[in-house]
């Protein structure tokens, strides 16, 4: 097998050219034929004398191939909007700076205001211990996380937002001036907008354009559930059984049970029968503050065993309320440790004075935190002229401490990472079947589709000489009847 390379490889000039036979027959052969390969020069061949070999370190140089450069790592701005909560616990955990948690995209949304958008509860919860963030941020067009949470009717993003971000602002208004009721009124999210009043959303608050509040808002966008919410709200205010003080005692009881004890007459007992003997349906509705009431409030209240068993509240002392502004649970306790550290007294803060004014604290590192050539040496009394050079000299990098035999320090190891070699496995090649029988010379290499073009041909003839075999058969046939009836 001889490689033809082009004289720009290495070869010399051709000082004549190769006679190509090409067939006329067929316009879709494109392949060429050589009579002789003696006529081929061999100065253009890779394995003639002329030919160039690197050297052993060029060559293993030139057969390395340069690794791919790695993809650039994602900003934290990209991981929050991918919904990738776990790099972003990591990423906040290993430290993260001002100009990454206030990335924004082109309508100057950050990853928070996205992943509330978009519903990312996990990233969500995953920014609550985020550093230099900035929950009242706004966009280009002026909508905050919360507004954006409460407009898609993400119900637990926005609880999560109204109790564990502390300094949020919920009558922050965007450039038409709406607020994030009126934007979860507008959009009819029932719950966002049952949330909101009771952390203490302003109600009567109107927008620049219309001047609606948010209720009127739901009217004018015929979110009739919506409204039928509100109004019910503003009914009851507020929710007694978030409080400590409240009983699970239902108020009609005793009325209801002193009308069934009270005698009733002959005439009113014979009423009684046959009322209810003809009352098939027997359905009633459901009656204000009735039996079905009752029961929602007391297996909803603190006291309630399928409450206090899952969950414990900060505040009992004081239940969300209509028109009362309710704080995260970090602002929360924080009141109540400062009401805490009150209460003690000044007797306190003397003892612990006391206690430390006469203790001196050590750092020790742990045993895996130590390197041998920043131990620190006990130093004798002449020796404290030397101490500023020791403490410049441990804090040099290792490569620049002078060491000894005795104590050589940490040796750093030096990694060269190579790309693996090539296999050495090559599998074996299924030979096409060839019209050559003399495999010991070498023969002119000749194309799968030709020999199937000239198999199909010798089909094709074979074919047409069986038909006109048959055909020649048939008409013998027909003349000796012919002559046969003469």
């Amino acid at each position: 097998m001889v490689l033809i390379t082009d004289s720009r490889d290495g070869g010399g000039s051709s000082p004549g050219r190769v006679k190509p036979l090409r067939h006329a027959k067929s316009l879709d052969e494109d392949f060429e034929e050589f009579d002789d390969f003696s006529e081929l020069p061999d100065n253009r061949s890779i394995v003639s004398d002329d030919s160039f070999y690197p050297p052993d370190d060029d060559f293993v140089d030139s057969e390395r191939t340069p690794s791919p450069e790695s993809p650039a790592p994602p900003s934290f701005f990209q991981v929050c909007c991918n919904n990738n909560a776990l790099i972003v616990k990591l990423m906040i955990r290993q430290g993260v700076t001002e100009e990454d948690v206030q990335e924004t995209d082109k309508n100057n949304r950050t990853g928070l205001i996205v992943a509330c958008y978009q519903g990312y509860v996990d990233v969500v919860t995953a920014l609550f211990q985020c550093p230099h963030l900035d929950v009242n941020w706004q966009d280009n067009e002026g909508n905050t996380a919360l507004t954006t949470a409460a407009q898609a009717g993400h119900i637990t993003i926005t609880n999560y937002l109204l109790n564990y971000f502390p300094g949020l602002d919920i009558e922050k208004r965007n450039c038409h001036g709406f607020t994030a009721l009126m934007k979860a009124a507008i959009q009819g999210r029932v719950e966002c907008v049952r949330a909101l009043m009771l952390a203490g959303a302003d109600i009567e608050a109107r927008d620049n354009g219309r001047k609606f509040t948010a209720r009127e808002w739901a009217i004018f966008t015929s979110r009739y559930d919506t409204v039928l919410a509100m109004t019910r709200l503003m009914q009851q205010p507020c929710a007694d059984q978030f409080s400590d003080t409240y009983r699970p005692e239902w108020p009609l009881l005793p009325a209801l049970v002193a009308k069934s004890q009270t005698p009733k007459g002959c005439i009113q007992k014979i009423s009684q029968t046959l009322r209810d003997l003809f009352d098939i349906s027997n359905v009633t509705e459901a009656s204000e503050d009735g039996v079905l009431d009752h029961m929602v409030r007391m297996t909803t209240s603190l006291g309630s065993p399928f409450i206090a068993m899952a969950c414990r509240t900060v505040c009992p002392s004081s239940p969300p309320c209509v028109g009362k502004r309710s704080y995260s649970v970090q602002e929360i306790l924080k009141k109540q440790r400062i009401e805490q550290l009150k209460s003690l007294g000044p007797e306190r803060l003397k003892n612990c004075k006391r206690l430390f004014q006469n203790s001196r604290v050590l750092l020790v590192p742990k045993p895996k935190d130590r390197r041998a050539s920043l131990q620190p040496q006990a130093q004798s009394d002449g020796s404290s002229s030397s101490s500023p050079a020791i403490r410049r000299a441990s804090l040099l990098p290792l490569h620049l401490l002078r060491r000894s035999s005795v104590r050589p320090g940490m040796v750093v190891p030096k990694l060269r990472i190579t790309k693996a070699p090539t296999p050495t496995y090559m599998p074996e090649k299924v030979r096409r079947k060839s019209s050559c029988r003399d495999d010991q010379f070498l023969q002119i290499p000749k194309w799968r589709y030709k020999e199937l073009k000239e198999e199909r041909k010798k089909a094709e003839e074979a074919e047409r000489k069986r038909l006109e075999a048959i055909t020649k058969r048939q008409l013998t046939t027909a003349s000796n009847e012919k002559w046969k009836k003469r």
